[in-house]
């Protein structure tokens, strides 16, 4: 059992931690700077977890006399304080701190922390969906179950924050994110996947954009006759939007993908779809986990001739979302409506179930749903979807994406057990 020395002044805080770390380490604890260091002279711990503002030695002065110590070469140290400014955290590392994790904190925070530096980590996935809809805003009584915003989905990995697309539904995301957050700074990655205007129409309205102490991250791809960065420009150029993309007064740095993304232990991966214009689908992965989401897409081999190209094109697609816990993708038309929509850029419900098939995915989400389809309408396809997927002796759970709607990693598990949404939400 490897050991942890926590040094807090706090009794509230050394037997919560006690507590929450006691199962799985030998947990020893000090309550003041010096006493703190007496005991990891002693123990010789694997990892040591200290607060800032403690009696007789700070935590700045206890991390610095630490690290000058070649004894504790090897020591983990974590930093755990309810001062959040950037300046202490960047002091912090400064000292030798290895990370820092600010109170108060969840317990599946403090163990993700703790599993990173001295265990296998596992952290926390949650995943919520804000926008649903394509194409356009659908809000009214025949869409208030699967829901009217145009696409965003929020991914928690830890304390790691995925938006993926900036349609509608990011102002609600928004909103709550200052609620959450208050007046801490929120560092964000934002992956929009291609820029027609239900993708980025709520970008200009996501208030924690605006707010200068935050830092956010924008991805996305070089446009077919622009740059990712003047797309984003145009939309809000005067003519369209009173504030312009240069007066936000977050820390923004806008990414064009050239190659795979590494957000601490999750890797984003991307890959080119078939609609009008430059469009990519991504794969977020951990060591636990994957998710893949793929909005919008028209199969090769049903806008083109079937053949070498069109399978193999096919087939990359496939390979690309190969094996995934949960398969996020747009399912915009039946067989029927896509015979007068054909070459729109979309899939259809059957399209989508032979994907999820091929590429032996364990979840689907049904997801971008047509501006025509109402509550009852999908409802329908849900069903019908199923009962493809039971008449083809099929594993796939499936189930249509609602916003709201939030999985973790064990309701994810859960939604493919029961076959339904509402287990999920």
């Amino acid at each position: 059992m490897k050991k942890i020395v926590v040094v807090d002044d706090d009794p509230g805080m050394i037997e919560f931690m006690s507590f929450i770390l006691g199962t799985q380490y030998e947990v020893t604890t000090a309550f003041d700077g010096v006493a703190g260091f007496d005991a990891i002279e002693r123990v010789k711990p694997d990892m040591a977890i200290l607060d800032l503002l403690m009696p007789r030695m700070h935590g700045f002065e206890l991390c610095r006399k630490l690290r000058d110590d070649p004894r504790f070469k090897d020591l983990r140290i974590l930093i755990s304080s309810s001062k959040s400014y950037a300046h202490d955290v960047s002091t912090a590392k400064e000292a030798g701190a290895d990370n820092y994790i600010i109170k108060p904190f969840q317990a599946a925070d403090l163990l993700w922390r703790v599993e990173e530096l001295i265990g296998e980590a596992k952290p926390p996935l949650s995943l919520r969906f804000w926008g649903t809809r394509g194409s356009i805003p659908t809000p009214g009584p025949l869409t208030q179950k699967y829901g009217g915003n145009t696409p965003c989905v929020e991914l928690r990995v830890g304390e790691t924050l995925i938006v993926v697309d900036a349609g509608s539904g990011i102002r609600e995301l928004g909103n709550s994110l200052m609620k959450e957050f208050g007046s801490k700074p929120i560092e964000g990655n934002l992956f929009i996947g291609h820029t027609h205007w239900d993708h980025i129409q709520g970008f200009p309205f996501f208030t924690p954009l605006y707010l200068p102490q935050n830092r956010w991250t924008i991805y996305g791809t070089h446009g077919t006759q622009q740059s990712f960065e003047d797309v984003l420009k145009m939309q809000m150029s005067p003519a369209y939007f009173p504030v312009r993309l240069k007066e936000m007064a977050s820390r923004m740095n806008i990414v064009e993908m050239k190659e795979p993304v590494n957000l601490g232990q999750v890797k984003v991966s991307y890959h080119y779809l078939n609609h009008p214009g430059i469009t990519i689908g991504f794969r977020f992965e951990a060591k636990a986990w994957s998710v893949c989401y793929l909005s919008d897409h028209e199969p090769y081999g049903k806008l083109n001739a079937k053949g070498e190209f069109s399978d193999r094109e096919d087939e990359a697609v496939a390979k690309f979302v190969s094996g995934c816990d949960l398969l996020i993708s747009e399912a915009q038309y039946t067989e029927e409506e896509y015979l007068m929509k054909k070459s729109w850029g979309h899939s259809t419900f059957t399209d989508v179930l032979d994907l999820a098939a091929k590429a032996q995915v364990k979840r689907l989400a049904l997801y971008h749903h047509d501006p025509a389809h109402t509550d009852e309408m999908m409802d329908a396809f849900v069903v019908k979807a199923r009962e493809h997927i039971a008449s083809h002796g099929l594993s796939v759970g499936c189930y249509a994406a609602q916003e709201g709607m939030v999985l973790t990693d064990k309701e994810l598990c859960a939604v493919a057990a029961a076959g339904t949404a509402a287990s999920a939400g």
